[in-house]
């Protein structure tokens, strides 16, 4: 069985650090109660998790700088790959994760109710971006089951872990059965794909159905089966309907980790098992993929409209979201534009959505409110947040000059190149569904400048809230204003996908 620990160090550092920051939190207190700040030292689980992350950014780098792995590498007999896919969405999910570590420092230190040691939550979400590296390089059905359990599971707790909240309670609940249903289906589908071609490897069963080519009917179904898996886990309509309640009721920077982390990992590995084991020679799979794509954009952007919960709002523009991404997916048979383009998209989509939710973030925890209205006035009371959020929800709506334009622009030009003409018109459902987004993204500006806020105090913000909008307002604006590097790493990870 051939492995390289230097092609697996991102791997080992996560799982080694999981370990220790659980360990120390045994040994560091529990989160403090009703607003009483928590001791944050060298040691703490919260530091020691946050470095352990960009440990493991370090390795993640290199190897896609790495010529030597330019075409993928194979590790354990196949079950995993070193390639720019692979790669690209480790790194994805490190950030991510590092910046939800310091949204929650923020977050618990005015929570209103006892949690479990800090050490604890914090390794869940280590061990969750591992989950999502094992997931993005699993090569193999088995391992991408058990990939895909891992990090559910360490979701499922993430989501309820204000035990003493009946709101989080239920979005745990709610998430874990609609979960265990969709992961049902999903095994039952790839049962099926092995029953068809007689083994679990990606790679293997693309070269079996070109080989032995099966039944449309088997294969559509088995295909079907496990899109069930893959679209609950990027919240893909219909498998969408635990989205927005499990956003309001889960702890603001899991809903902002859930909305970005563990959507990149579904889009990684459905990307993976459609471009180099489903094939679109061996299976047509465009016309359920632009099915698929329209309904998710409709339906997250039309019922994004009449909601209250800015959490409930930003769960269904998170679902339109995914409808955006699914056309570049549709296009990935017929341009070569296609799989860059998703990639360049969902690294723009971390910083403008976790942006978004960072000024969620502050206002929840200081005005134990989620309510639009509440936004009221946030101009005179907290400006930089203020004008931070109109850059995030402009980006969303993909203007001007945001990050969001080139995502936008990038991805609705991959998919014209195409040259079909369902995927032109999907496109064109694209962008008229980009113009409906604009009124519930602006409709929260609309309060935030115009409205008048109903107690004028001033909000201020903690050391870690105001890096992380920062950090994310920066890269916002930056990826367009310079963007020909990120572009370059696009391209580079997807000629990199081993397999095609």
């Amino acid at each position: 069985m051939n492995f390289n620990l230097y092609y697996i160090s991102p791997e080992l550092i996560l799982a080694v650090g999981g370990i220790l920051a659980l360990a120390l939190g045994l040994s560091t207190g529990r989160f403090a109660r009703k607003g009483e700040p928590a001791r944050i030292g060298i040691l703490s689980p919260e530091v020691v998790s946050v470095a352990v992350l960009l440990a493991a950014l370090v390795p993640s780098i290199m190897l896609l700088a790495d010529k030597g792995v330019a075409r993928g590498v194979s590790q354990f007999g196949g079950v995993m790959a070193v390639d720019g896919l692979a790669l690209f969405f480790k790194i994805i999910a490190i950030v991510s994760t590092v910046i939800v570590a310091l949204l929650s420092m923020d977050f618990f230190r005015g929570v209103q109710s006892a949690v479990a040691d800090r050490g604890e939550y914090y390794a869940l979400l280590v061990f969750a971006a591992l989950a999502i590296s094992s997931l993005a390089a699993s090569t193999d059905l088995i391992m991408i089951y058990l990939s895909l359990e891992f990090l559910s599971i360490t979701s499922y707790i993430l989501a309820g872990y204000l035990k003493e909240e009946p709101k989080s309670n239920e979005a745990a609940v709610k998430y874990f059965l609609y979960g265990s249903v969709a992961a049902a289906a999903m095994i039952y589908g790839m049962s099926m794909l092995y029953g068809i071609t007689g083994t679990t490897n990606i790679l293997a069963i693309a070269d079996a159905l070109w080989a032995n080519p099966a039944p449309y009917s088997l294969l559509f179904l088995s295909t079907v089966l496990v899109l069930v898996g893959f679209g609950f886990k990027i919240a893909m309509a219909p498998f969408h309907q635990w989205a927005p309640d499990t956003y309001e009721g889960a702890p603001t920077p899991i809903t902002a980790f859930l909305s970005v982390g563990s959507k990149a990992a579904g889009i990684a590995v459905l990307v993976r098992v459609l471009a180099t084991g489903i094939t679109f020679g061996a299976f047509d799979w465009t016309p359920l993929i632009i099915l698929l794509s329209g309904a998710t954009m409709t339906v997250g952007n039309l019922v994004a409209i009449p909601q209250l919960n800015i959490k409930r709002m930003l769960a269904y523009s998170s679902i339109a979201q995914v409808g955006y991404l699914l056309l570049g997916v549709a296009a990935m048979a017929y341009s070569p534009l296609a799989l860059p383009a998703i990639l360049l998209y969902v690294f723009i989509y971390l910083f403008m959505n976790l942006g978004a939710f960072a000024v969620v973030t502050m206002l929840s925890a200081r005005l134990g409110s989620d309510e639009i209205r509440d936004y009221a006035g946030l101009i005179r009371r907290a400006p930089v947040a203020a004008v931070a959020m109109v850059f995030f929800l402009l980006s969303l709506v993909g203007v001007p000059p945001t990050a969001g334009f080139l995502g936008k622009f990038y991805l609705f030009s991959a998919a014209i190149q195409s040259g079909r003409p369902a995927i032109f018109w999907l496109t064109v459902l694209a962008i008229a569904n980009t113009v409906v987004s604009a009124y519930y993204y602006l409709n929260v500006v609309r309060q935030m400048f115009f409205a008048q806020a109903k107690r004028p105090t001033a909000i201020t913000s903690s050391r870690p809230l105001s890096f992380v909008i920062g950090l994310t307002l920066a890269m916002t604006l930056l990826v367009l204003l310079y963007a020909q590097p990120f572009i370059r790493m696009a391209h580079r990870s997807a000629a990199m996908l081993m397999g095609i």
